[in-house]
């Protein structure tokens, strides 16, 4: 095990690998270095996007957020793991679930990544990774900072559904108010639910059923007209 690398927790260190995947090159021990060191100043957890002033230049790493949609039904549906969708602590069931499930995952993978420096290295550089370093040591001590990066948290500016005031009595007991509106159907990823089910145990042509179901619902999905 390398005492040395930076990131403790499952998503410290899988952010920390896919900014640097590999950390034995002379790239990683330079921004180990400088993120010890206290280089990384001014370090901003923004939703989308981190930056910050390292030895003199200014980096940032960049994601897009997890769709506010796909967080509300992924957080409603972890069961037992409210303190990880509280940003109370590192889980990796929390990222497994939202990796396999959802198709979202937490901890954005390497090619997902947008990196840029003022150095004009193109985002490829010590500077970059130093960041990187910095705010995998930043999520070991406040996991929450992730989610707000990753947009996973409430947001004060949500619309709040308005309460269904209660009718006043009318003569008939069981006259009550009328029913809130139906909202429209949320969309889910394709084959989630088969996903979450797992396999059946049923054997359909040599595979799985559910396998064969998930192909099958691929096709639909890629057949199926547009939306207007």
């Amino acid at each position: 095990m390398n005492e040395e690398r930076i990131g403790r927790g499952p998503w410290a260190r899988l952010f920390a690998t896919a900014v640097v995947p590999d950390e034995g090159s002379s790239l990683a021990e330079r921004a180990r270095e400088l993120a010890r060191s206290g280089a990384v100043e001014d370090l901003r957890v923004e939703q989308g996007t981190l930056s910050a002033t390292v030895d003199g230049c200014r980096a940032s790493i960049a994601s897009e957020p997890v769709p506010p949609r796909i967080w509300a039904a992924a957080s409603r549906s972890a069961r037992g793991l409210q303190p990880a969708v509280e940003g109370r602590e590192q889980s990796l069931r929390l990222e497994h679930a939202m990796s396999s499930d959802w198709e979202e995952p937490l901890v954005p993978r390497s090619r997902n990544l947008r990196r840029e420096c003022s150095c004009d290295d193109g985002g490829v550089c010590e500077h970059v990774a130093a960041l990187g370093y910095a705010f995998a040591a930043e999520i070991d001590r406040d996991p929450s900072a992730l989610l707000r990066w990753r947009g996973c948290v409430a947001s004060p500016e949500a619309p709040v559904e308005p309460a269904v005031a209660r009718s006043e009595p009318r003569g008939d007991l069981w006259s009550g108010s009328p029913a809130p509106p139906r909202r429209p159907p949320r969309p889910l990823p394709v084959g989630a639910v088969l996903k979450r089910l797992g396999p059946s145990g049923i054997r359909a042509g040599g595979d799985d059923l559910v396998d064969v179901l998930q192909r099958a619902y691929a096709s639909f999905a890629a057949s199926a007209p547009p939306e207007r």
